[in-house]
Parts: structure tokens; sequence; C-alpha cells
């Protein structure tokens, strides 16, 4: 799945709700076993870099390394990354 793709798909995942932003309580990382990534939907594979986060909630979510550097991304304050370079005027 191409990023732009995966970051609006966060984006709106934690507009919703759907996926929280919350500092994880605790951080792990190691190789996946085929779970499905939070934000992607995709399945981790077993060469793939797995994070889990355990969040304060007690929720406990997958997710690939870019999706995870995007979710990060997309729950810091401020403005978020834009989706497409805004047009350039003469």
């Amino acid at each position: 799945m191409e990023e732009l793709t995966i970051r609006r798909r966060v984006r709106e995942m934690v507009t919703t709700g759907a996926l929280p932003c919350e500092d994880p309580e605790s951080l792990w990382g190691g190789m996946g076993d085929g779970a499905r990534c939070a934000a992607c939907a995709e399945p981790i594979g077993a060469r793939e870099v797995e994070y889990e986060a355990d969040l304060a909630s007690g929720r406990k979510i997958l997710l690939h390394r870019p999706c995870y550097l995007i979710w990060l991304e997309e729950c810091e304050p401020g403005p978020s990354t834009p989706e497409a370079p805004a047009p350039s005027t003469p």
C-alpha cells in the first residue's frame, strides 16, 4: 500500500477514534508473525518489523514500522503532513 493511501487511512481512523492518539505505556519491536497492522490492515510478515504499542487505555495495537511512523506524525499536535504539495503560483 502506498504511503499516501496509508496516511489518508490513518488520518481518517484518528479523526473517527478508530485508531487512538495515545502515548504508548510500552512499545515492543520484533519480527512480524502475520497479524494485521492496525493502520493499513495488511499482514505483518515474518521478514517485516512489527511494533506493538500497549496504550494507557489497555488497548494493544500492532503496526508495521512505516505505519507506526505515520501514526506518530498524524497524532502530533498542529497541522498534519500535507497529502500533496500545494500548487505553485507564478
